[in-house]
């Protein structure tokens, strides 16, 4: 098995494979989001760690890790996330939180398109 530079042993991926490895993390983020505004715990959206830190069990290989803020903004270029800057104290996570990201009516709408396409829930 031939390695790519600087991972030997690891096969690197086409251009093709690792486009679709993004858009699966695209729809990961919007999944992970859309299941924290479900939770209704009266603060919408996820922090960057926290949405790090549950990506973290997503990927089966480690060429995306560290990609989740490059995802977050092409996203939020999108309008299929959101940015929430004003501090504000979760109860369930019995901590303040600054900076989190929350899913849009059209991050919705997108990720139930992919759902339906792919015809199955993760």
């Amino acid at each position: 098995m031939e390695g790519s530079p600087g991972n030997p042993g690891v096969v690197a991926a086409s251009p093709q494979q690792s486009a679709w490895s993004f858009h699966q993390t695209l729809v990961e983020i919007l999944r992970y989001l859309n299941q924290a505004a479900e939770r209704q715990t009266g603060v919408d959206g996820l922090e960057l760690v926290e949405l790090e830190r549950t990506m973290a069990r997503f990927w089966t290989h480690g060429s995306l890790q560290g990609r989740v803020p490059e995802a977050l903004r092409l996203l939020q270029e999108n309008r299929l996330v959101a940015q929430e800057s004003e501090p504000v104290y979760a109860w369930d996570r019995s901590r303040v939180l600054g900076d989190r990201y929350r899913i849009t009516p059209d991050g919705k709408a997108y990720l139930l398109r992919q759902l339906q396409a792919t015809d199955r829930i993760r």
